[in-house]
């Protein structure tokens, strides 16, 4: 978690981070996939190999923002009171998110009128547009309850909590098909069937008949719905816990950037774009950019565990209780 230095109105300096971010992702995901061809392979096979374009280093910006203040109605229509000059794709993004991390607790969001209270952290693109943003902290006055929710790593799993370490994860996720068949799964050492050359394999590939519906596996937020390099047609979602998935070599793609999805929503169909021999889904998960098991995050339970005594998760609340303190109050007419 960054924290900002000095406080603002609403938010502090931005942080400057350099990250390496590949221009053109592969449905491998792995920055392995432009190495130089394999080694022994015949002239012939060399020329009929995917000439696949030079990745290049761009910049982004990480930093927090507070943001504080009295209104009502949705999160997203509070936000365009208290927030006016953040970005309007901004404002959805973090409305889109309070919702989600709310709705456990709260019906109706501010309702004829309340205090809000959010700290969050964006990532920016070269050109100033948000990227992502991670909600860290965030709290909600209204009809006389008072509602503060946390993010915090408990073990390997993060998600969100209230005060008292009362765990708010929602659900359980779900499979991105019906019937889940695997035809390759999460490897390190798998042969590409098109480029054939041991590359790592970030996901799980499902068998599946062309023009299959795929579903979302969680609730987020569409973070991209174009066609992207190897990968083809895709598809990633946002999730409110930190995870990002991804539904690759769609035949179609059925929603749009920045569309708020709930579990179970169609958000594309099965095909065979981009470095994909036959009709299949490609499905991967994401935590803070890094590919993990899919299986594993499949696995998790919905759980209503307590982190109350846990030393570190009482350390983490006590310093997002600060940034909280630090939020303006901007009262402003509606």
């Amino acid at each position: 978690m960054r924290r900002p230095n000095q406080a603002t109105w609403r938010h502090d300096p931005p942080t400057l981070v350099i990250a390496l971010m590949a221009a053109v992702v592969l449905g491998l995901g792995s920055a392995a996939a432009f190495a130089e061809p394999q080694q022994g392979l015949p002239a012939r096979e060399l020329a009929e190999t995917h000439v696949l374009p030079a990745a290049r280093a761009v910049p982004a910006h990480i930093d927090t923002l507070l943001i504080g203040g009295y209104a009502r109605g949705t999160f997203r229509e509070a936000l365009g009171v208290i927030a006016s000059d953040l970005s309007q794709a901004e404002r959805e993004m973090v409305g889109r998110h309070l919702d989600k991390i709310f709705q456990p607790v709260i019906d109706g969001a501010l309702g004829n009128g309340g205090r809000l209270k959010v700290a969050y952290e964006r990532v920016q693109r070269a050109d100033g547009s948000t990227r992502s943003i991670q909600v860290l902290a965030a709290q909600a006055a209204v009809g006389g309850g008072l509602h503060t929710l946390f993010f915090y790593e408990h073990g390997e799993k993060p998600g969100y909590y209230d005060d008292v370490g009362q765990s708010l994860d929602p659900k359980a996720w779900a499979g991105p098909l019906e019937v889940l068949r695997v035809s390759s799964g999460f490897r390190m050492d798998r042969m590409h069937p098109i480029l054939r050359r041991v590359l790592p394999h970030n996901g799980i590939d499902y068998a599946a008949a062309y023009g299959t519906p795929v579903r979302a596996t969680a609730d987020g937020s569409v973070s991209f719905a174009a066609e992207r390099g190897g990968y083809g047609n895709l598809v990633e979602v946002q999730h409110p816990n930190g995870y990002a998935t991804r539904y690759a070599h769609l035949s179609r793609i059925a929603v749009r950037e920045h569309q708020p999805v709930q579990q179970g929503d169609v958000i594309g169909y099965v095909g065979a774009t981009g470095l994909a021999t036959g009709p299949h889904l490609h499905y991967e998960v994401r935590r803070k950019g890094q590919p993990v098991d899919p299986a594993l995050a499949m696995a998790y339970e919905h759980t209503t565990e307590s982190v109350d005594y846990d030393l570190a998760w009482r350390n983490e609340r006590r310093a997002l209780g600060r940034l909280l303190a630090r939020t303006p109050t901007v009262i402003r007419r509606q």
